[in-house]
């Protein structure tokens, strides 16, 4: 499929697309019509893949990071790979989500501080 269908059914801008491409994250063959520009032509696999591309993206992965398991899992070590970057990931953010809880109880003491007029001290932040 050329690149406006699969960035239909992928959900994505073209300019995305092209964007992953140039990354080296979808590596799409290049068909014959289009002249000196020629067609991407992306296949169901790379709808899977971009779906993969996604998720990492999602759970706070960078696209350096994305590009390296993907490299992996071509190279075949890909499963052992995924995994120890998942768990690192899971780990980073449950870091994040503690910090998180910290600014929110932060938060909603400042609120309740100013709701009440303001009146004593402010609170500290943790």
């Amino acid at each position: 499929m050329w690149i406006g269908e699969f960035a239909r059914r992928a959900g994505v801008k073209p300019t995305t697309v092209r964007h992953y491409v140039r990354e080296g994250l979808l590596v799409p063959k290049t068909g014959l019509a289009g002249g000196s520009n020629p067609y991407l032509e992306f296949t169901e696999a790379d709808l899977r893949l971009l779906a993969a591309i996604q998720a990492g993206q999602s759970l706070g992965m960078s696209l350096g990071e994305i590009r390296l398991l993907i490299a992996e899992r071509r190279s075949g070590n890909g499963r052992a790979k995924l995994l120890t970057a998942l768990v690192a990931q899971r780990e980073t953010l449950r870091q994040r989500a503690v910090e998180l809880r910290t600014m929110l109880a932060f938060l909603d003491r400042k609120i309740a501080w100013l709701a009440s007029g303001a009146s004593g001290p402010p609170p500290a932040h943790d």
